[in-house]
């Protein structure tokens, strides 16, 4: 293992040795290399900003409610923590402060935390690289499709504060680890398997503890979250998390293994393209076994390797539904790893192919590469929106229904960030009660503690619906005969008098 000062002379930006072989190159040579590779997520970006993620709309609900004044809720005076990562939140909102367009601003946010994160896994993974090539990763995976289905999400900061960790760690800056392990912990929680992984490797390399000093730092942010909980909400956790294993418990998502049935990305990610998604594959294997081969970095993967299992282990154990941004840490990792069975293919054509034919193995590297960034490409570059049938759903029902009508459904983000009316969330993201109801498979029981003006059900009904076909059954409701959109129905309590808005 390298000293601190052998791994701040390859880092740094101006050392003469790295200037010369090309490895690293000037500052701004750098920054301008970087910043040009990027251009392509920007595009990207920008061709998907009014993409909107249905969960990434429950975010941001709290967040408007927050800056207009009825607070950090989602259901304005119902103080009930369902935002599964703090630190995404704050930053959505520091960013919804300076842009009056909500939307706009966690698009924005994602990209700048998405486009640091590819600059920074440039630094870790490719340090032995020169800047062309960490320039290439950077587009291969700054264009990739599977991130910009993830926007809204704290998928983006999640990926980076990964990477800001592995890079301390790396360069064995053990007090910024220690603040960048508890802000990855108040990212998402399960980024605690991480931490403990890097905590075991430095008592492994070092046979001892690190200081107590690295560790009060990330302790006062995580109890100050902790404690900031417990006052405003009530409990000292959000409630998102003990709902998603609920609702692995209630067999409604699958029988078992949920967090393996992943097949639908092949349609989403790749767009069931066989030869982008066997390429990808082929190549992610070819890097991790080179990756793995190389000494230098042969830590750093295991590392990854070992997070891997434990995280997959606890999505798999709990049974969690495999919610597609749950996969990024796998995804990212691809990315790197194909780069690097790039530049193996590259190394043995170029032994292969000497003197007059070597261009056979350039050209055919450049060929890998352009193809794989014309897939990724043409599949991200597909403008994407909220998904219209909740869009229109949403504003049908803000101008058709009155502002204090209730309305109940499974699937929350797009509708209630549209209809702006009190939503009672039957898988109980953000109300008490239903997610254990729904794990229990007390399906019918939430109508007994909640009084719904509205139901809106699919056309047939989910699984999840029963207690609202039960209702419908006995009488309780009827459908709306004003509602017209075909795949739902809404259901109307007969005793209602919510329908003019």
């Amino acid at each position: 293992m390298k000293s601190n000062k052998s791994y701040r002379s390859i880092l740094s930006l101006t050392t003469p040795d790295n200037v010369r072989t090309g490895v690293v190159g000037s500052g701004w040579l750098r920054f301008i290399l970087y910043l040009l590779s990027c251009l392509p997520l920007f595009y990207l970006a920008w061709i998907n900003r009014h993409y909107q993620l249905d969960d990434a709309l429950i975010y941001l609900r709290y967040i408007r409610n927050f800056l207009n004044g009825a607070g950090l809720v989602y259901n304005p005076g119902d103080y009930f923590n369902g935002l599964t990562s703090p630190l995404y939140s704050y930053l959505v909102i520091l960013t919804g402060l300076l842009l009056d367009n909500l939307q706009l601003a966690n698009i924005l946010l994602a990209t700048i935390l998405y486009a640091s994160a590819l600059i920074l896994y440039s630094e870790v993974f490719f340090l032995d690289k020169p800047l062309v090539p960490r320039s290439l990763f950077i587009i291969l995976a700054g264009t990739f499709p599977y991130f910009f289905l993830t926007y809204g999400m704290e998928t983006p900061l999640f990926i980076l504060m990964i990477g800001l960790c592995l890079y301390c760690y790396r360069i064995e800056q053990y007090f910024w680890l220690g603040i960048f392990s508890g802000l990855l912990i108040l990212t998402r929680m399960e980024g605690i398997f991480l931490v403990a992984i890097l905590l075991s490797g430095y008592v492994i390399r070092n046979h001892t503890l690190p200081s107590y000093r690295n560790f009060i730092i990330p302790l006062v942010l995580i109890a100050g979250n902790l404690i900031f909980n417990k006052l405003y909400y009530g409990a000292y956790l959000p409630a998102t998390g003990n709902a998603k294993i609920w609702q692995g418990q209630s067999g409604l998502w699958g029988d078992g293994w949920l967090f393996l049935q992943i097949g639908y990305l092949f349609g989403w990610v790749f767009n069931s393209n066989y030869f982008y998604l066997c390429s990808i594959v082929i190549l992610t294997l070819i890097g991790l076994v080179s990756s793995i081969k190389t000494p230098v970095n042969r830590e750093i993967h295991l590392i990854v390797i070992t997070f891997f299992i434990s995280y997959s282990c606890f999505f798999i154990a709990f049974n969690i539904p495999n919610y597609h941004w749950y996969y990024a840490p796998y995804f990212i990792f691809a990315m790197v790893y194909s780069t690097q069975g790039i530049f193996w293919i590259a190394d043995v054509l170029g032994t292969i192919f000497q003197g007059k034919l070597k261009w056979i193995g350039q050209l055919s590297s450049i060929l890998l590469v352009a193809i794989l960034i014309y897939w990724a490409s043409s599949i991200s570059g597909i403008a994407r929106s909220a998904f219209t049938p909740y869009k229109n759903i949403g504003i049908w029902l803000n101008q058709n229904t009155r502002e204090d009508a209730k309305i109940a459904l499974v699937e929350i983000g797009t509708i209630g960030w549209y209809s702006d009316r009190p939503i009672i969330d039957i898988l109980g993201l953000v109300n008490p009660l239903n997610a254990g109801f729904i794990g229990e498979r007390k399906f019918e029981e939430w109508l007994n503690h909640y009084s719904p003006d509205f139901i809106l059900i699919h056309d047939p009904p989910w699984p999840h619906e029963a207690g609202a076909v039960k209702a419908l059954a006995s009488g309780r409701f009827e459908p709306d005969t004003r509602f017209n959109f075909k795949g739902y129905k809404l259901l109307s309590w007969v005793s209602s008098n919510a329908r003019q808005p």
